[in-house]
């Protein structure tokens, strides 16, 4: 699979989905919009784990650096 976030978004990714987890587990009280936060925050995590975003790729955009070509 081909990278297409760069590494300091994804560690944007991974650090934001950490504090989105824990802030929705003690700040929200109701099931369903606790329910849908941790599943974006789970998203979030993934993609900065794994360094590929669904949506970039749709719409084409990638913050990865390209790589070198060797002549």
């Amino acid at each position: 699979m081909i990278c297409n976030v760069g590494k300091i978004e994804r560690v944007v990714r991974v650090l934001f989905g950490i504090v989105m987890i824990g802030g929705t587990l003690y700040f929200v009280p109701t099931v369903i919009p606790k329910t849908l936060l941790l599943i974006a925050a789970v998203f979030l995590l993934a993609s900065g784990w794994f360094g590929v975003c669904y949506v970039y790729k749709m719409l084409g955009i990638s913050s990865a650096k390209a790589p070198e070509k060797i002549n």
